[in-house]
């Protein structure tokens, strides 16, 4: 596995340009490609099992903060970009990308780098960024345990690579509304308008975290959200890009050389990112307009460790509509730590087993209000008792039992409140839900029979379904509007002509 050398962003826009090389129909292009696949560097990984061709898939974007091969481009790795001098290689920026090919839309998630998480297998917490440090597959599987977002794919771009690109389409025309600086990064734009930034003042602006701008009176502020902010300038970045990218065009046989010769070489692949997959994702970007892509960011509060490093901690219910976008759910949908009054009761006769599940449960995020036994002596099928109101919440529940479980509707609860009463058959719990499907949500409470409403439905005063619009159970994983950006970046509207 070769060194890397990036960070994640660059990854889209080098994934762009194979893709818009690919999906032009240019003769030649993909078999030219083909040729080249040897060129490409691929890392063994565990991944989520990928969905059916033409289905939507998330994309692990990642990239490290490794500065070699800088210099060879003119460029003072260490001084330029204000790196320090701590050992180790870590992931400077994590995104995932959802592709729906259906329906041609893009979803980017962006992760901040401090985000204080489980790493699983240290039994401890960290930065996320250094879950990297272990390798790609330490990081697939803190993602993946930590917001339950499978990862069908696993991209990587080496940092000198977007530096050859941005080279190689010619710089990234950017829209500045007032001038900015960054003496960290050595961002400089000393007027606003329109600027065509080159491949050192494009790293300078996607790494600076001491964003200043200029207002009207000619005075200097800084924009005080450091690593979120950047996010939000990193996203601009990236629809700007994909522009750029979208403009050229493959007539000229030269540009297509030095374009392939520089995605194929900065790329590094999961083994399943063949061409055939490649092909398939390339139709998402055939006359791609980058004011379609939606961006998210987790939304997250600021606190310090007991070792006193002032990291991120995850709005865990806040978050819970982006997160379900790439979970292949309805935006609305709940989420463990959404369900804070479940009780547990044991029905197997066995000593201790109430406590056992209600530890098991509280460790994936559900809230265990209470424990004890069921007024039956024994229960042999496990069954779920809610409240008005704790359909969806019975129903996610549910799908965490790996022996799954019976429904029944209890008006007498409080309302959103879920008994379990565990019985004999109930053998483990997942800490991952198996699939949501709206068919099999249990009725409401105190609901006539077939209204199950809940989290993305709505019902109508004579009792039927109201509009089937973005968020309902019978369209999952449509998206919300694009969440507000975070800190001072570029008008994202405006563009350069």
């Amino acid at each position: 596995m070769r060194s890397r050398r990036s960070w994640g962003q660059r990854i889209l826009l080098s994934s762009l340009v194979v893709v818009a090389l690919l999906a032009s129909g240019a003769a030649g292009v993909a078999a030219y490609f083909a040729h080249k696949l040897d060129r490409l560097s691929y890392v063994d990984v565990e991944l989520s099992v990928a969905p059916p061709t033409g289905a939507p898939r998330n994309l692990l974007i990642v990239g490290s903060d490794n500065r070699e091969g800088l210099v060879d481009r003119g460029i003072d790795g260490g001084a330029f970009l204000g790196a320090g001098a701590g050992g180790g290689q870590r992931s400077d920026t994590i995104i995932v990308v959802r592709v729906d090919p259906p329906t041609g839309e893009v979803d980017v998630l962006s992760i901040p780098r401090d985000l204080w998480v489980p790493i699983p297998g240290t039994g401890g917490s960290q930065r996320i960024n250094t879950a990297y440090a272990a390798g790609p597959q330490q990081l697939i599987d803190t993602i993946e345990s930590n917001f339950d977002i499978p990862i069908h794919h696993y991209v990587e771009i080496d940092f000198v690579g977007f530096v050859d690109l941005v080279d190689a389409v010619g710089g990234v025309p950017m829209w500045f509304d007032t001038p900015v600086r960054d003496a960290q990064s050595g961002l400089n734009v000393p007027v606003s308008g329109c600027h065509r930034l080159d491949a050192e003042s494009a790293l300078a602006f996607t790494r600076s975290r001491a964003y200043q701008y200029q207002d009207d009176n000619g005075r200097w502020h800084t924009d005080p959200t450091g690593d979120l902010g950047r996010i939000s300038r990193q996203q601009v970045f990236l629809r700007r890009a994909a522009d750029q990218v979208g403009e050229l065009g493959v007539g000229d046989a030269l540009t297509l050389n030095r374009l392939l010769d520089v995605g194929i070489d900065s790329v590094t692949l999961d083994r399943g990112l063949g061409l055939d997959r490649i092909r398939e994702l390339a139709g998402q970007f055939a006359d791609y307009d980058s004011d379609t892509m939606r961006t998210h960011a987790v939304p997250t509060y600021s606190f310090r460790t007991s070792g006193g490093a002032l990291v991120e901690g995850l709005e865990e219910a806040e978050a819970q509509p982006a997160l379900n976008i790439f979970r292949g759910l309805p935006a609305d949908a709940l989420a463990p730590v959404q369900v804070q009054d479940v009780t547990v009761l044991n029905g197997t006769g066995e000593e201790g087993v109430a406590a056992q599940v209600a530890g098991a449960l509280d460790e994936i995020g559900f809230g265990v209000t209470g424990t004890g036994n069921t007024d039956d002596e024994f229960v042999a099928r496990t069954r779920i008792r809610y409240g008005t109101g704790g359909a969806h919440a019975a129903d996610l529940l549910e799908r965490h039992l790996t022996a799954g479980a019976e429904f029944e509707a209890d008006a007498g609860l409080e309302p959103g409140a879920v008994v379990l009463e565990v019985g004999a058959d109930l053998t483990t719990i997942g800490r991952n839900a198996d699939p949501y499907d709206p068919d099999a949500v249990p009725t409401e409470a105190g609901s006539p029979v077939g209204d199950s409403t809940g989290p993305g439905t709505t019902s109508d005063d004579d009792g039927t379904d109201g509009d089937d619009g973005p968020g309902t159970p019978e369209t999952p994983g449509v998206a919300p509007p694009t969440s507000d950006p975070i800190g001072v970046a570029p008008d994202p509207s405006m563009r350069c002509v």
